[in-house]
């Protein structure tokens, strides 16, 4: 299983988060002020300046300790609606749950176990956040205890942040406790054949080019036939080639270690059966480009594609390296230091090749990375917890800011199509801007376009017929400008994917701290702040006390 790896642009995250606050309070500034002066009259901009000013006031006066005791009694009030219950559940899942893994004599990984308590943590808790931050402020809106505390000397922003607070320590709570009891029961429950699997893997990612047949460089590799375009193939017995080249290694550990470990998850396509027993095999040649010097392996390798085994898709190349780099029959082979001679700087260049006849090796950029020194399975698994918390307090930030304008069953249904577009939407978005940059536009159209495709059976493939007139005009505007509303949509709801890193801890991968924890804290940083000014001014603007 190989992870394909993240990348995050933190001067182009701030950029574009900057750009999204500006854009969105311009749009609520103008919308505030047309509704101020259709109800108020000439005197509506006035009191609306007045409102604006007052409440970048309280924004910047927020007392802690009243925030501490707000917090302290939305926990209170959670609690006696029995909002900690859903721990029963856990119990319940965790007691029951091995019945559906199958038997524990079975030679199978520890996936199956680890993904069971991720994915019931993360469907149940976010469930709660969002059920308990929804429905707790107008319930005490409606039950009118909220009368009582609007009146004492309280800042509305401080009910927002004690609420956000509040709701967050009760969720955060539960998700420690269950964290617990999910890590031992993954210990007591993963079989002992697979124990060894529980480890939280260090990958050292590199930057991919292909030789075609000819040598010469190619963007994609060899198309197979495949629709699916991840990997590039390489052919057997040819010049092509799979180079990486890693960057910025950490050479200090790697030369302790006294070794560099080579983790693949290779693709074979075969164009012939040949012996089916037989796996397809590939060989190594290291390459120093300073020096020229090049090392191939005298060994090759098998793919191994279909093993459960992660230790069988590991090769490890000591320091000490003999290699012979003359084909000539009485050639002596020579001895190179793999840290000295053939590491440039903290640089390594690796060249893969498929040894084969006539069948093809399959490359994608994570397929290969140099794995690092090994940690702890305990790790990981707090890592993803620390990434399902930070956006469990998002959904507590989204719901609580949003039960501050609507009712409790309205709230829940914006926050949780946020949840949805959240992971989705990014994934669609990418995926369309990518065609719409390398094929010149959509396959098929958008939505009005592929509406009259379906009407008419037209393919996806043949140009909208001109006798259209007008009207293919409009169809292309009205789409394109769909596309449009999707980017901005995309630009407003925070991309969840960050959040849920189970499938490193569960496929035995360190939670990468660059490429999952710091766009996590920064994209609940980035919203809960917008997210509280918005909460202040709903919840100003309702006027409770006269309720």
């Amino acid at each position: 299983m190989s992870i394909e790896p993240s990348t995050f642009n933190l001067s182009a995250a701030f950029q574009h988060w900057l750009i999204a606050v500006l854009a969105c309070s311009a749009l609520a500034l103008a919308f505030g002020f047309v509704i101020s002066l259709l109800t108020r009259g000439f005197s509506g901009p006035r009191i609306f300046w007045k409102s604006i000013r007052g409440g970048l006031g309280d924004l910047t006066q927020i007392s802690l300790q009243r925030v501490g005791a707000l917090a302290s009694l939305t926990m209170k009030e959670a609690i006696s609606r029995k909002a900690l219950m859903i721990g029963g559940l856990f119990v319940l899942l965790f007691m029951f749950g091995g019945w559906f893994l199958g038997s524990s004599d079975l030679e199978k990984p520890a996936l199956p176990y680890i993904t069971f308590v991720m994915s019931a943590m993360y469907f149940l808790l976010c469930l709660m956040a969002l059920l308990i931050s929804c429905w707790g402020l107008p319930a005490d809106i409606k039950a009118k205890s909220m009368h009582t505390v609007v009146t004492k000397p309280v800042r509305r922003s401080e009910i927002v942040i004690g609420r956000i607070a509040g709701y967050s320590a009760i969720v955060l709570s539960i998700l420690v406790v269950t964290a617990i009891f999910g890590y031992v029961w993954i210990l007591r429950q993963v079989p002992a054949q697979s124990e060894d699997q529980m480890v939280a893997r260090v990958p050292a990612y590199g930057d991919l080019i292909y030789l075609d047949r000819s040598g010469e460089i190619s963007e994609t590799g060899t198309n197979v036939g495949y629709v699916w375009d991840y990997r590039g193939y390489i052919e057997g017995l040819t010049k092509a080639r799979a180079i990486w080249t890693f960057d910025n290694l950490d050479i200090a550990e790697l030369t302790a270690s006294g070794e560099i470990r080579f983790e693949q998850s290779f693709e074979a396509f075969r164009t012939h059966k040949g012996d089916i027993e037989e796996q397809i095999r590939y060989q190594i040649t290291l390459i120093n480009p300073e020096t020229d010097l090049r090392i191939t392996l005298p060994d090759t390798y098998p793919v191994n594609e279909h093993s459960d085994d992660p230790k069988l898709s590991v090769v490890i190349i000591p320091d000490k390296l003999e290699y012979i780099d003359s084909y000539e029959r009485d050639a002596k082979p020579k001895t190179a230091s793999l840290f000295n001679d053939v590491v440039d700087g903290n640089s390594l260049t690796v060249e893969i090749a498929c040894v084969d006849d006539q069948q093809y090796l399959g490359c994608a950029a994570g397929d290969l990375f140099i794995r690092m020194k090994d940690r702890p399975f305990l790790t990981s698994y707090v890592k993803a917890n620390i990434g399902l918390a930070l956006m469990l307090v998002l959904v507590v930030a989204f719901g609580t800011t949003s039960s501050c304008f609507l009712k409790g069953p309205v709230s829940t249904f914006l926050t949780g199509t946020v949840i949805i577009l959240g992971n989705w939407i990014y994934t669609f978005i990418s995926e369309t801007e990518k065609h719409r940059e390398e094929d010149g536009g959509i396959l098929g159209g958008g939505i009005l376009e592929s509406l009259y495709r379906l009407v008419t059976k037209m393919n996806q493939t043949t140009e909208l017929p001109d006798n259209l007139g007008v009207g293919k005009d409009v169809i292309e505007f009205l789409d394109e400008n769909v596309f449009n509303i999707l980017f901005f949509v995309r630009s407003v709801i925070p991309n969840f994917s960050y959040f849920n890193t189970s499938k490193y801890a569960a496929n035995g991968f360190d939670v990468p701290w660059a490429g999952a924890l710091l766009p996590s804290i920064l994209t609940t940083i980035g919203f809960i702040i917008p997210l509280i000014i918005l909460g202040y001014f709903s919840l100003q603007f309702r006027e409770l006390e006269h309720k």
